[in-house]
Order: C-alpha cells, then structure tokens, then sequence
C-alpha cells in the first residue's frame, strides 16, 4: 500500500508540473472548515462495537490543496490535510468520552466543474491516505474534566496506516478568490485495529471553506 501511495504522489507531481507548463493556471489554496466522524467495525465473527452512546466526534479540519487542469471541465486535485478521525461517548449522568484520532491525510481527487466566472459547481472523487500521529482522549461530567490523555496509536492497539475513498461537491465562487464551499464523505476502507478478530474503520463527513490563491 505504501508503494501505492509514493507511485500514485510522483505521477501526480509529474502531470501537474506538465500541466502546469503548459496552461500556466496552476492554483494553490486552503481548506478550513470542520469534520463530523465516527469509527465503524466490530467483531469480525460478528457483533459491532458501536454502542447506543455513540456520537458523531466534532474535530477541526484544515490543509493545502492543488489545482493541476486538464481540460476546462477536469482538474488533478492533490491535497495535504490535517484532521481528526474519531468517536465520541455520551453516556448516563453526563459523562462524555471523547477519542480523537489526529491524522496528517493525502487526498488524490479528479474533480469535474461545471459553470461560468461567477459561479460554477464541481464534484470530485478519489482515494484518500492517512497516517496517525497520536490520539487524544478526554472524559468529562458535566463540565468538568475528569481526565485528559494522549498516547501513541501503538498504546491503543491501532494501526496508523489508513486508507480509502473520499467524495464530495461544492459550488465555488471564481470572482471571490475561487472561494468554495464544500461538502465531503469519507469511507474507510482499511482496517485501523491492531487487535485480533476487530475491525475498525474511519468514516467521515466534513464541510469546509476553500479559499484559492
């Protein structure tokens, strides 16, 4: 899989550099905004982990992202993001557990627009890969904080390596800096759990605002 990744990031940098060249419309920008996710799995025999108390975890999501066209209607849309997978908790007497998994993410999308110079819509769809640098954890009641931790995925018993197929659409603003708003789906489809018999994959939703330069 790491092979994948490292030939798929080299032939991406090689066509955006022709690319590039050759239109000389090459855009750099950055993505803010705010992601909703989840953790899905269980028992490979059977039996999911995902319990009544489970919430949808609210962590921050930023990057870069690349524009490299191809034609007028098609564009290569490497990213480099930093967001938070996870789960959230909130049990009886409002106690509240919080798992936030941070990762540095590498989406590869060919993106699909339509419109004109004051506005057009766009989607894109393309695989995405991750890498875990730690988690965090905290469990509160009411609002006080109980405890606050963060450990190495290897302490969690969870693999850092991630991978999968993200999907969105937007509507971009070309007069305003090709400012976009945008909304995003992400599936994971490798398995994060280091454990025996468990499978665990992210899910994700994330709306953000994109601002190109």
């Amino acid at each position: 899989m790491k092979k994948i990744l490292a030939s798929a990031l080299i032939f991406t940098m090689l066509l955006g550099v022709t690319r590039a060249a050759e239109k000389d419309d090459f855009q750099f920008g950055v993505r803010m905004g705010a992601q909703f996710s989840k953790v899905k799995g269980g028992n490979v025999n059977g039996g999911g982990f995902t319990s009544q108390y489970a919430k949808n975890l609210v962590g921050p999501a930023f990057g870069f992202l690349f524009e490299i066209p191809i034609n007028s209607f098609l564009e290569i849309r490497p990213e480099l993001n930093f967001g938070s997978q996870g789960q959230r908790y909130k049990m009886p007497n409002d106690v509240v557990f919080s798992s936030w998994l941070g990762y540095v993410q590498v989406p590869l999308l060919i993106r699909g627009q339509y419109g004109n110079d004051k506005v057009r819509g766009f989607v894109h769809v393309g695989p995405q890969f991750g890498y875990g640098a730690f988690n965090l954890t905290r469990l509160r009641k009411g609002s006080e904080k109980v405890d606050k931790d963060s450990y190495s995925f290897k302490d969690q018993h969870l693999k850092p390596f991630d991978a999968g197929l993200s999907v969105g659409a937007g509507v971009e603003f070309p007069a305003a800096k090709g400012m976009e708003v945008e909304v995003r789906y992400y599936a994971g489809m490798a398995n994060i759990s280091d454990i025996t018999n468990v499978e665990a994959k992210n899910q994700s939703l994330h709306l953000t605002l994109n601002v190109k330069f």
